[in-house]
C-alpha cells in the first residue's frame, strides 16, 4: 500500500510547484468581461465533448514523455496545462494558454464544484489538470519514474488524485469561444 501511495506522489510530482486558488468565490465569478447582457455562448454539446475525448484517447500518444515546459509537438512531449490546452485546440475549442495554476481565470471556462463533472470538461487539483472522461476518470500528463510505462498520457481514478490541502478540486466547463462569439456579433 505504502509503494502504491508513494508511486502517486511521484506521479503528481510534475506539476506540483503550482498554487491551488485556496479560496472559493470562484464558484461564485461574475461572467467574463467579454460577455454582454443578455449575451451568452453556447454550452459544450455532446458532440464537443466526444471530439475532446477521442482527442485526448491516451492511445493517441504511445511515447510521449512528460516535460515541464514542453520545446516538441505533444506527440513527443507535454506537461498536463499543455495537454489540456492542445486537446481543446484540436477538438475546435481554443483559449489562450495559462497554467494549471491560472486556468480558472480564463473567460472561456466556467468555474463549478467537482460534482457537476462531465465528460470533456477539465478537471482542476492543486497544481495538476486533467480532462474527465465519461467514466469519472481523469485523461491527463503525468509525470512517473517508472520505466515500464511508455507514455506519460495516462487515465486514472479520480480518487487517486489527492485533495489539496486548504481546499478542494474543481471543474471547469468550457463555455464559450471568445473569438467566434464576437464574430458572430
Amino acid at each position: 500500500m505504502k509503494a502504491r501511495l508513494l508511486f502517486f506522489c511521484f506521479f503528481l510530482v510534475g506539476c506540483a510547484g503550482v498554487e491551488y486558488p485556496h479560496s472559493h468565490p470562484l464558484l461564485h465569478r461574475a461572467p467574463a468581461p467579454h460577455m454582454h447582457a443578455g449575451q451568452s455562448c453556447r454550452p459544450l454539446t455532446s458532440a464537443d465533448r466526444a471530439r475532446l475525448l477521442v482527442a485526448a484517447d491516451p492511445g493517441n500518444f504511445p511515447r510521449t514523455r512528460y516535460r515541464q515546459g514542453p520545446r516538441a509537438p505533444v506527440e513527443r512531449e507535454t506537461d498536463c496545462s499543455h495537454f489540456v490546452h492542445e486537446i481543446y485546440r484540436r477538438a475546435g475549442l481554443p483559449y489562450d494558454f495559462r497554467s494549471s495554476r491560472n486556468l480558472h481565470t480564463a473567460p472561456e471556462f466556467e468555474v463549478l464544484p467537482e460534482e457537476e463533472a462531465r465528460p470533456g470538461d477539465v478537471m482542476v487539483f492543486r497544481g495538476h489538470v486533467g480532462i474527465v472522461d465519461e467514466n469519472g476518470q481523469i485523461i491527463s500528463a503525468t509525470r512517473t519514474r517508472k520505466r515500464s510505462l511508455a507514455s506519460s498520457i495516462t487515465r486514472q481514478d479520480r480518487k487517486n488524485f489527492h485533495k489539496p490541502r486548504g481546499g478542494e478540486r474543481y471543474v471547469l466547463r468550457y463555455r464559450c469561444n471568445e473569438k467566434t462569439e464576437q464574430a458572430a456579433n
